[in-house]
């Protein structure tokens, strides 16, 4: 037979060697284009994606602005807006709001007006060495001692 051959059976063996490595190499570099493939697959999907977003960009950009222009602006006329505005303002005697201004100038008045005499009561007090303020009889009240 012919497989019992010396000579035959060495070249039958290199050609399943040659064979062997080819497939390997073939193997190889079915590996590398599937990855190449894939990496070009990832980067088209990036390139859609990133044209999705920069087409949805305007869209956003104008939704921010509108939600940053509606925290500035003050409260809308109308019921909800009026009834936001009247639990924090004051009113006249006759009903209309006082502006801002004299509200501060009524919470200075007030606070000085309390102030005066507490003022006038620290001149005529008598002090310790150490500045606090001693009890006499005329700073003290009936039923105190």
């Amino acid at each position: 037979m012919w497989f019992t051959a010396h000579h035959n059976r060495d070249a039958l063996e290199r050609a399943t060697s040659d064979l062997i490595q080819r497939i390997q190499r073939l193997e190889r570099e079915h590996v590398q284009l599937r990855a190449q493939l894939e990496g070009e697959r990832h980067l088209r999907m990036f390139a859609i994606q990133l044209s999705n977003a920069a087409a949805g960009a305007p869209a956003l950009g104008a939704a921010f602005e509108r939600v940053a222009e509606s925290m500035r602006a003050p409260a809308p006329r109308g019921r909800a807006g009026g009834l936001a505005r009247a639990s924090k303002a004051w009113r006249r005697f006759d009903g209309t709001f006082m502006p801002e201004s004299v509200k501060i100038d009524a919470y200075h008045q007030e606070y000085e007006r309390y102030a005066v005499g507490g003022r006038a009561r620290a001149l005529n007090a008598l002090r310790s060495a150490n500045g606090t303020f001693l009890r006499n009889s005329r700073n003290m009240r009936v039923g105190e001692q």
